[in-house]
C-alpha cells in the first residue's frame, strides 16, 4: 500500500472511542466522539494561504484532511466540537514518507515527520519544544481503524492513549 491509498482510506465518518492515561497523575480517562475526516485540496483558501505565510514546499504537496469532531455521544462529559487540518507533503525521494504539518490555526502549525512502514502502519511524530508527540495509525479491517499515542514532556512519558474506530457506514 502507499500513502495515496492509505490515506484515501482514512477519509469517512468514524465512532471513536479512546482511554487516555496520564501517567504522573496515574489518572485514567475514557471518551467517546463523533470523527468526520475529509479531503482539502491545495486549491482550498485554508491550504493556499499557507504557502506564503509558512514558507511550505506546495511542490511536494501531497493532501489535506481536515479532522472535525464532536464528542457529543459521550453523555455525562462537558461536549467539546473542534476541527484541525493535516498537510502531508512528501519527501522528495520517498512517497511514503515525508512532512506532515498541523495547522490549529492560520496563525499557528506544527510540522513533523510521517512514515508509513511495510506493515502498512502510519507513524506520525511531532516535536514541540520540549514536547514530542507520537501517532502509530493502523487498519484491522477496512472499517476499523487502531490508534495509539505518547506524549512526552522533556523526554518523560506523559501520556499515553489508545483509540479504537470504527466507520460509519450510510446504506442507501
Amino acid at each position: 500500500m502507499d500513502i495515496h491509498t492509505f490515506l484515501d482510506k482514512f477519509l469517512g465518518d468514524w465512532f471513536s472511542q479512546r482511554t487516555m492515561y496520564h501517567l504522573p497523575e496515574n489518572k485514567v480517562d475514557n471518551s467517546k466522539a463523533n470523527i468526520t475526516l475529509t479531503p482539502v485540496s491545495v486549491e482550498d483558501s485554508r491550504v493556499s494561504s499557507l504557502s506564503q505565510s509558512h514558507n511550505l514546499n506546495f511542490d511536494l504537496f501531497l493532501t489535506g484532511i481536515l479532522s472535525q469532531w464532536d464528542n457529543s455521544p459521550d453523555w455525562g462529559k462537558p461536549k467539546q466540537k473542534g476541527e484541525t487540518l493535516l498537510l502531508f507533503f512528501r519527501d522528495e525521494n520517498h512517497l511514503n514518507q515525508g512532512t506532515v504539518v498541523r495547522v490549529i490555526n492560520p496563525q499557528q502549525i506544527v510540522k513533523g515527520t510521517y512514515i508509513l512502514a511495510e506493515d502498512e502502519s502510519l507513524t506520525l511524530r511531532i516535536n514541540n519544544d520540549s514536547q514530542s508527540l507520537e501517532e502509530r495509525i493502523v487498519f484491522a479491517s477496512d472499517n476499523l481503524r487502531l490508534r495509539n499515542t505518547v506524549l512526552k514532556q522533556d523526554n518523560m512519558v506523559r501520556q499515553t492513549c489508545f483509540y479504537s474506530e470504527i466507520r460509519r457506514i450510510v446504506k442507501n
